[in-house]
């Protein structure tokens, strides 16, 4: 009874806990009455005492306090009012970056560009093509005028090649273990980080086997280089040295790819995986699984997404990796006497008024595919070899079948199919088929209608996409190469005369004697780096 009537009281503590909280009452009382008599004794005689802080001490809290309530304006900030700043922040940069001193009416120029560059981020941020430019290479070219042959670079057959985001270097892997940079203005060598020996101390600043890949970033600091030793090396672009190396594949690197605006490297390699890393901090990321053979090839834009293929498990796979998610598109599109009729049947008219070698090389298209009906060929492709992307949603990738195929995010097969599109070689025998030209790479201007591909058959072709709901793409012009394209690198320059509405294009290709994964064939070429500078020129009224 007395535990109970102990607990109706409401007495929550024994009496030793009672008594330490009473002692803790009376020792802050004290400290009260001692702090309050040293403020008044300070206040008298103005004397500093060691309780007290002085002026510096105050000023300095107030200080304090008026951060405290910035960062806290900050906080307060509308979702409207940030999109506001953000929005001036950035009309601001662009406006830096595209200023023109001289003029007769400056700032209506200057508006005039700060709306056309808004109205390119903006579509490309969309994440579709947009811009058309393929009509403006639509001419006949010359090559010896367009060209720059970089030789004395490589003693074996180059595979791999990338330009610089301002297309001022060049830079160039090849079977023999080198990395070479080169001058694209001067035509000049720069400087080789040459192959090493595997049994060398310092092998791990250089490459001991082939180089098949090479990227560079998009801010233009950094290059990496990939190969058949299993190691990705990381190389500055302005100081030409070796920053450091990743070990983390297990077989041959075969593609790298720089997102856009980053700094973050993707790879794919031979043992089917594709990695991820950090170059701002020389860190591995992350590891994607997925495909049944060795990837080969990989391409990325802004999105953090990124596309591969894998060889010859007929696939070509998109990469969600925001989402941890990844599309699956099945490929190995056959090549039979049925497609080929319908090939023909769809085929765009031949227009005289294009230039001489596009209606010789639809001639000789169309002739090719009229024979192969009537013998009753068949081609199929067992090998997907190289991807490039159009835009974030739209893609193209080549094979072993010679045929081309257009790629949309909204469908598992090909919306577009060009069959042969470089050709068919004899195989030497009466009896035998003749065989279709390898398509060994490609590559896009990205977020516009014109890439390129290329093959053994001695010419680099150029296509348009179409405009309007009807996918697909059509032959725009050919540059004749002589040897195998392992390899091909497409850049935009910037105009001179900020008021142009045209850009020239720069294509670098990587041609040698031998293909870029094998030595299965062989060709008389020299094994060199070409560079094309294609010339924007805007069609007539008539055209």
């Amino acid at each position: 009874m007395a535990k109970d009537r102990f607990l109706a009281q409401g007495v929550t503590h024994t009496k030793r806990q009672r008594g330490a909280h009473g002692q803790k009452d009376q020792k802050n009382q004290k400290n009260q009455r001692s702090q309050k008599s040293r403020m008044r004794s300070h206040g008298s005689d103005g004397s500093e005492s060691d309780g007290v802080g002085d002026i510096s001490d105050l000023e300095h809290q107030y200080e304090d306090a008026s951060d405290a309530v910035s960062s806290a304006d900050e906080f307060l900030e509308t979702p409207a009012e940030k999109r506001l700043r953000l929005a001036k922040d950035y009309i601001g940069r662009v406006q830096a970056s595209t200023q023109m001193t001289g003029g007769i009416d400056a700032e209506q120029i200057d508006r005039d560009l700060i709306a056309e560059r808004l109205t390119l981020d903006a579509n490309e941020r969309s994440g579709r093509w947009s811009r058309q430019i393929a009509r403006n290479f639509a001419y006949t070219i010359d090559e010896p005028q367009i060209t720059r042959v970089l030789r004395f670079g490589h003693a074996l057959p180059p595979t791999c090649v990338a330009l610089t985001p301002d297309a001022r270097f060049v830079y160039s892997g090849g079977k023999d273990g080198a990395l070479v940079k080169w001058d694209r203005v001067e035509g000049t060598k720069l400087h080789v980080f040459r192959g090493l020996k595997k049994k060398r101390p310092d092998h791990n600043v250089g490459h001991c086997d082939e180089i098949l890949a090479v990227a560079v970033s998009s801010d233009g600091r950094f290059v990496a280089s990939g190969g058949r030793d299993r190691r990705i090396h990381v190389w500055s672009v302005p100081e030409d040295r070796h920053l450091g190396v990743f070990h983390q594949h297990k077989d041959a690197v075969t593609g790298l790819a720089f997102r856009r605006n980053t700094n973050h490297l993707y790879s794919c390699s031979l043992d089917r995986m594709v990695k991820l890393w950090n170059i701002d901090e020389l860190g591995y990321m992350d590891t994607l699984f997925g495909h049944q053979d060795g990837a080969v090839a990989i391409d990325a834009l802004q999105r953090e997404q990124a596309v591969t293929v894998g060889c010859r498990d007929k696939t070509v796979r998109l990469w969600k990796i925001a989402d941890d998610a990844q599309l699956v598109f099945r490929a190995g599109a056959a090549t039979d006497q049925h497609r080929i009729t319908k090939a023909l049947g769809f085929a765009p008219e031949i227009q005289s008024e294009l230039n001489p070698r596009v209606v010789s090389s639809l001639n000789v298209h169309e002739t090719t595919l009229r024979t192969l009906a009537g013998a009753d060929a068949e081609f199929s492709e067992d090998c997907v070899d190289c991807v490039t992307m159009i835009d974030e949603e739209t893609f193209v990738s080549g094979g072993d079948s010679g045929a081309l195929c257009l790629w949309s995010v909204q469908k598992k097969k090909p919306v577009f199919i060009h069959h042969l599109s470089h050709g068919v070689v004899s195989t030497g025998s009466n009896d035998a088929p003749p065989r279709a030209c390898w398509i060994s790479a490609v590559a896009a201007v990205p977020f516009t209608d014109l890439f390129f591909s290329a093959s053994s058959d001695g010419c680099i072709r150029m296509w348009q996409m179409r405009a309007g709901k009807t996918p697909g793409f059509d032959l725009v012009n050919v540059i004749a190469v002589n040897g195998f394209v392992n390899a091909l690198s497409v850049r935009e320059l910037v105009p001179e005369d900020p008021m142009s509405n045209t850009r020239d294009v720069v294509v670098a290709a990587a041609v040698g004697q031998e293909p870029r994964l094998g030595r299965w064939e062989k060709v008389s070429a020299r094994n060199v780096v070409k560079v094309f500078t294609l010339r924007a020129v805007l069609p007539t009224a008539g055209q």
